[in-house]
């Protein structure tokens, strides 16, 4: 499990679960979207999509649960880096 395939999941819900909209907010690839995507749910053992073909269409019932962990951990991240940033600050500036 890594940050990029977290972040793929959150953008896939937040652009409606449109990849090309996601490939390009996340600077990657469409089909790396997709890849990141199944990585997570193969190592988590669940699908967090809904499939219709190759299309997403919906968060499952695991997704719905698995989403605000996401969205917590990606924040956490976000607080770990600015809490580092604020670290650094201080040392630079006393």
């Amino acid at each position: 499990m890594n940050f990029q395939q977290l972040r793929s999941v959150r953008e896939t819900v937040r652009c409606g679960f449109n990849l090309t909209e996601v490939a390009a907010m996340l600077y990657t690839s469409q089909p790396g979207v997709s890849r990141q995507i199944r990585e997570l749910e193969e190592e988590l053992g669940v699908s967090i999509f809904v499939r219709s073909g190759k299309r997403l269409t919906g968060l499952t019932e695991p997704g719905a649960a698995l989403l605000p962990i996401v969205e917590r951990l990606l924040q956490e991240a976000q607080n770990l880096r600015q809490a580092g940033k604020e670290f650094v600050s201080r040392l630079e500036g006393g």
